[in-house]
């Protein structure tokens, strides 16, 4: 049980990110400290945030060193009494490390994990000086020339390469994988094609050496076992989902489903539906999901049937139409869709964006709403943004829908239990108490209720407008009668006209060339005023005033 118990906190110690980590749980028992004391590789994340001579002095029993990041200097006593070094997930982003030209670093390395591209820099120039490695997992783009350079080291024992299946064909062509039998070849086939159709369909079994996987479903690799995501993959993902599938192997999907529910798949790619697509339906009801991402559909005259249970949806680029009629969903985000009309119910529905000018319909509780009309609930939409412009239309009105630019919507606004009707609405956007709108000509809106965190009009005539909020932002707005409730830290006034404008206090007015006839405050902390003219006001404190 005492084992046990050291063997956790060895895992927990792991994926401490600071030192300050280590230190609160070293003092938490001793067990803890005996942890640290005995544990053979430090914490994985610790290099990201100190130096080498931070860390090694607090593990006493290190054996092995583990390396994110390294100072643009290091020295060789810095690191002397460690054997072996292990790099895992370079992350040198903007300062380049000069550390892989020094041949004492390098020879301490026993396993590298690094981004492709990055392994021509660092690599290319010293091989012979990685004397003790044995484990290279190339990640994101391989260089050939680089690659076939550590291959020739006699102490490589695995390789894992991530992947196109075109990479891997131009690398065949340059190295003979079998004449290197030392060596366990692991290939994970990620990244698909724009044209499935230069995939050639390859014999996997003349590879002695190699096991081959996929996450990228087509003809070419219908057969190779699917590999989990491997924890370091994560930043390499197409749309963070864990499989992808092309259009050729539409006519197995009862297959893919099994390996979808196999391995427990919820974040599902559809790619490269292109003209030569000979089908005029796919089905895709039998997955086993909770998110679908749609992008590159080229083939027009298609319906893609989504499955029912759904529960988010990203579409980008298709011209294909897609059917979701049956699927009542908690996030969807359109961009770039040219297919039929689309059906949004909005009882489950927490994200949505469309992003250009696609049209739908909208069902608030079950109800086909009016045309052009839609239904913002906060209490359950966290995120909602539309493009310029948006269309909202009723199927039944169809014939009487005139495709404008400048036609104006009608947002139903819920904040709590109170909703607000907002007519003429150009564009609108709302998401974690962020409020972005381009208004035309509105009676009244008494957002009073509701506290914004951020509130910008870009555009409006309003006669009255209440709006409770830390930062406003009028643009090219006219309003008679403006009125903000408590404290309003930044109170921003571009090109506007404002007949009377009454608040509380405000920390911050700044108003450019506009017009505010009237103010009634009880405090302006500081106002800036370039071109403004300012009638009369009413029980106003004004700390400072700048008039540039």
């Amino acid at each position: 049980m005492t084992h046990l118990e050291n063997v956790f906190l060895k895992n927990v110690l792991l994926y401490l990110p600071t030192l300050k980590d280590v230190g609160r749980f070293a003092q938490v028992s001793k067990s803890c400290e005996e942890a640290i004391n005995t544990i053979y590789v430090n914490p994985y994340e610790l290099t990201i945030h100190h130096s080498f001579d931070e860390i090694i002095p607090l593990f006493p029993n290190l054996q092995t060193f583990y390396v994110r990041r390294c100072p643009s200097r290091l020295y060789k006593i810095t690191a002397n009494d460690i054997p072996l070094i292990e790099v895992g997930g370079w992350n040198e982003q903007s300062k380049q490390t000069q550390v892989f030209n020094t041949k004492w670093f390098c020879s301490k390395i026993r396993k590298i994990r690094i981004d492709g591209y990055y392994c021509k820099k660092v690599i290319e120039k010293h091989p012979n000086y990685f004397i003790q490695l044995q484990e290279l997992v190339v990640m994101n783009g391989i260089d050939i020339n680089a690659l076939i350079q550590l291959f020739e080291l006699p102490t490589l024992k695995k390789v894992i390469i991530i992947c196109s299946i075109g990479e891997f064909q131009l690398l065949s062509k340059s190295f003979d994988f079998n004449k290197h039998n030392q060596i366990n070849f692991i290939i994970i086939f990620i990244i698909t094609y724009s044209n499935t159709n230069i995939l050639n369909q390859m014999d996997y079994n003349q590879f002695i050496n190699c096991r081959f996987y996929t996450r990228t479903i087509n003809k070419s690799t219908m057969n190779c076992p699917y590999l989990p995501i491997l924890p370091y993959e994560s930043q390499f993902l197409i749309d963070n989902c864990d499989m992808t599938i092309e259009s050729d192997v539409f006519n197995k999907i009862n297959e893919i489903n099994e390996i979808i529910v196999k391995n427990n798949l919820q974040n599902i790619l559809i790619k490269n539906v292109l003209n030569d697509y000979e089908g005029n339906r796919i089905d895709l009801t039998p997955l086993s999901i909770e998110s679908l991402s749609i992008q590159d559909v080229e083939k027009q005259n298609v319906d893609i049937i989504i499955p029912p249970h759904l529960k988010s949806l990203i579409i980008n680029s298709c011209k294909a139409s897609i059917d979701i009629s049956k699927c009542h969903l908690k996030k969807i985000i359109i961009s770039n869709y040219q297919g039929k009309v689309m059906d949004i119910y909005d009882d489950k529905l927490e994200v949505f964006q469309n992003n250009s000018n696609e049209e739908v319909t909208w069902y608030h509780n079950n109800t086909l709403l009016k045309k052009n009309e839609i239904y913002v609930d906060t209490n359950k939409i966290t995120s909602f943004k539309t493009g310029y412009i948006y269309y909202f239309i009723n199927i039944n009105n169809n014939n009487n829908y005139n495709n404008n630019n400048n036609a104006s919507k009608t947002i139903i606004f819920k904040c709590n239990d109170k909703e607000i009707k907002i007519n003429e609405v150009y564009e609108f956007s709302f998401e974690n108490k962020h409020l972005y709108c381009s208004l035309g000509n509105i009676q009244e809106l008494d957002f009073g209720e509701y506290t914004f965190d951020s509130f910008n009009v870009t555009s409006g005539k309003i006669k009255y407008l209440k709006v409770k909020c830390n930062s406003i932002i009028l643009t090219n707005v006219e309003c008679d009668n403006l009125v903000t409730d408590d404290v309003c830290k930044r109170f921003n006034l571009i090109n506007c006209t404002i007949n009377t404008l009454t608040c509380g206090i405000v920390e911050h007015l700044n108003s450019s060339n506009s017009q505010i006839t009237t103010i009634n405050a009880n405090k302006v902390m500081c106002f800036v005023g370039p071109n403004t003219r300012i009638n009369t006001t009413n029980r106003l404190t004004i700390e400072e005033t700048v008039n540039k």
